[in-house]
């Protein structure tokens, strides 16, 4: 172990006389190596990372020298020979086993402190151990997972912690299929926790601990319950663990204004009896309140949960608290605090290019200033719950958030798939419970895309079981992308991935649909019949590759769903029919496009890049906004704008051509090489049409002027060669 030894210096932990919980970063200083090992490998070889890592940042993305044989197994040619990689990578990826390894010097200051390790994700299967010592498993990608590490250590001495985490496919931990790849890793942050020996417990299923329930929301009053789980003592089953006495406590809770003034306070006085945790419930009232009102006026209140023993604070929590309510309304459509509000939704996988699911805040923080920018106001977590780190900006930044358990396709039946999918539904509840950007959970996404026994028993399970965990204004759901189904009956508001202009057979032969784009609207209508409740488009979109494209109007022919040809202005028509449907609909009370993004993918071979999925209206790499974007811009967001789509078809083979511009202004003057072409109005979803326009040969300057109602001009200009 020299190489660890060699790295003590730069990780010992900074420490001081801990009065309450601290938390320390655990996110440098790791020793990977990918394949087989244990806890007694020597890591002198192994490769130094820092978290969030993932195995999978290069091969996730296929780099197209990579074949695969007819099992799926990743092969490479030289010359004329042909090998298999690595059994392990199948589906051109790697899906195998990963170890971790760092040591964690212990000062002898936290000798009568109690210790936590916590992983906020690994991909898929991770077994923690400390000093050789197994702590547990935890089985699924996408929630965080906490170990109490305090009767392992050693205090005052270097304690080695390592992580076998392993990403194979597996029959009872879903997602068991679906269109994007399942990456491999320690890929979301990591951190020890230090507390007193009476503390808010991190070990309910790896929550806070603390749980903010808005009780009743009037003008001029709100009630909000919080529920603590204090602990007294130490969690293991291990005779050598510390003697733990009854301890008295007062648990008080402060609710701050967003100003740090105390709004409201209660103090509760509680016994704490050895190996005990006690929930303890506390009411508290806020006058005139201050609604968190999504992108409007997204204000968070904090609450602050402190334990005191001989009134000294030996523990604290904060968490956020936004007071809102949801529902959705027959008339109305969605309502936010009681008043109608637009639910433009985008749907978006946690994926990078060249970083996999190892995202940092840097890029999180850049995805939503991208779709702010749009002016979206929901995401869809697809499909699966992602990281603290997002819903803490959704919270601040005040989108609405829908989170689903990662049911995608198909579900098994035995008893270890059930429990490991009820495990991950109470994850997902406990762990983002106080977050007031969540809106909605989704108990499954196209269940029966793949052959799935009937499941309708299970998800009415779920969907209670998460009722009886949050009894709040949140709305279940469920994304299905068939009509006439059961399950559509299960969940409160079940809504409808469909993709007409894209995939063939999108409507059911049994009402005599063609699949023809002109039926979408009728296909809604009956799909909010079957409910009985307006519902939501929670899928629809286009592939569309920005590298790709196609001249005059882009109707016909259709370009193949998996092909290699997907041209960009497809892409855009297929989103504006869509949207003409959409806006307006009295059967909807929201809509996700699908997707915010490109991703990995390392089923698809289509377009010019394989192994990526193209419906993203912003490249993977987020430099590329592709012209659906402007188009929803224009519709979204009031920011005056002006945008010339087909810009990146520079190279022209018509002489006589349409110009298509988004604009939100209220007037439209194209001009072509200095010459007026035209002036027209936007029509209702923000598109200007200049048919028939003659370039001349070679370089063609376009240039479009947006008059704004306050008399300013935005311009923007383009340039196309004809060939």
């Amino acid at each position: 172990m020299k190489k660890i030894v060699c790295l003590l210096s730069f990780i010992i932990i900074p420490f001081c006389i801990l009065a309450q919980r601290v938390s320390y970063s655990l996110n440098d200083s790791w020793l990977f190596f990918k394949g087989q090992a244990n806890v007694m490998t020597p890591t002198d070889n192994w490769q130094e990372v820092t978290l969030p890592h993932s195995w999978n940042m290069e091969d996730g993305q296929y780099s197209g020298k990579n074949r695969l044989d007819d099992n799926g197994h990743a092969q490479i040619q030289r010359g004329d020979t042909v090998s298999i990689v690595d059994p392990a990578i199948k589906f051109g990826y790697y899906r195998g086993v990963g170890w971790y390894a760092r040591i964690i010097n212990i000062p002898v200051e936290w000798e009568k402190k109690r210790i936590f390790v916590r992983f906020e994700a690994a991909g898929q299967v991770a077994r923690v151990h400390v000093n050789g010592q197994m702590l547990g498993e935890h089985r699924g990608a996408f929630t965080a997972f906490c170990y109490e590490l305090t009767p392992y250590i050693i205090i005052g001495k270097a304690n080695e912690l390592r992580v076998e985490v392993d990403n194979i496919q597996r029959q009872d931990i879903p997602p068991l299929s679906g269109d994007f790849n399942v990456n491999g890793g320690l890929y979301r942050p990591a951190q020890l926790i230090v507390t007193d020996q009476v503390c808010v417990s991190p070990l309910d299923y790896a929550s806070s601990g603390v749980y903010i329930t808005t009780r009743k929301l009037d003008v001029d009053k709100a009630t909000v319950e919080i529920r603590s789980l204090v602990n007294n003592g130490v969690h293991a089953a291990m005779s050598n663990k510390p003697e733990v006495s009854a301890e008295d406590v007062v648990v008080e809770t402060v609710i701050k204004d967003t100003a740090g003034n105390a709004v409201a306070t209660k103090r509760t006085f509680r016994t704490i009896e050895p190996d005990c945790t006690k929930e303890i419930i506390q009411e508290l009232k806020i006058e005139n309140p201050h609604l968190w009102n999504g992108r409007k006026d997204p204000y968070l209140y904090q609450v602050e949960v402190n334990v005191l023993r001989n009134e000294k604070i030996v523990d604290r929590i904060i968490q956020p608290l936004g007071l809102r309510i949801f529902r959705i309304d027959s008339a109305l459509g969605f309502l936010l605090n009681e008043q109608p509000y637009p639910v433009y939704g985008v749907g978006r996988h946690q994926d990078f290019q060249d970083k996999a699911w190892a995202l940092t805040e840097e890029e999180n923080e850049l995805d939503y200033s991208i779709i702010k920018e749009m002016g979206a106001t929901a995401i869809r977590f697809a499909h699966y719950p992602q990281s603290q780190n997002m819903h803490d900006i959704a919270d601040r930044e005040g989108f609405l958030v829908w989170d689903e358990i990662p049911l995608v396709n198909e579900i098994r039946q035995d008893y270890g798939a059930r429990q490991n999918v009820w495990i991950m539904m109470k994850e997902m509840v406990k762990q983002l419970y106080n977050h007031p950007s969540v809106a909605w959970w989704g108990i499954y996404n196209e269940i029966e895309n793949l052959y799935t026994p009937p499941s309708e028993e299970f998800l009415i399970k779920l969907r209670d079981g998460i009722r009886a965990l949050d009894p709040s204004c949140r709305i279940i759901t469920g994304a299905s992308d068939h009509g006439l189904r059961a399950h559509n009956l299960v969940p409160e508001a079940t809504c409808f991935n469909n993709y007409p202009g894209w995939y063939h057979g999108n409507y059911p032969k049994e009402e005599g649909y063609t699949g023809e784009h002109s039926q979408f609207s009728k296909w809604i209508q009956n799909r909010a019949k079957e409910i009985g409740m307006r519902t939501a488009i929670s899928e629809y979109g286009a592939g569309g590759d920005y590298n790709q494209h196609s001249e005059g109007k882009p109707y016909k022919p259709q370009p193949a769903h998996g092909g290699p040809f997907q041209p960009e202005e497809w892409l855009a028509y297929v989103h504006e029919e869509d949207w003409r449907i959409m806006k307006d609909n009295d059967n909807l009370w929201g809509t996700f496009l699908w997707a915010m993004f490109d991703f990995a993918s390392c089923m698809r071979n289509e377009g010019s890049v394989p192994s990526i999925n193209t419906k993203g209206i912003v490249s993977q790499d987020r430099t590329i906004r592709k012209d659906p974007y402007y188009m929803y811009k224009a519709n979204w967001n009031n920011e005056p704008m002006v945008y010339i789509a087909s810009r990146r078809a520079i190279k022209r083979k018509l002489a006589v051509t349409d110009i298509k511009v988004y604009s939100n202004c209220q007037v439209i003057t194209l001009k072509v090489n200095g010459e007026t072409v035209g002036c027209m109005q936007p029509d209702d979803i923000k598109v200007c049409f200049f048919n028939n326009v003659l370039l001349k040969k070679g370089s063609n300057q376009i240039e479009a002027i947006g008059s704004t109602v306050q008399g300013n001009e935005l311009v923007d200009t383009c340039e196309w060669i004809l060939e």
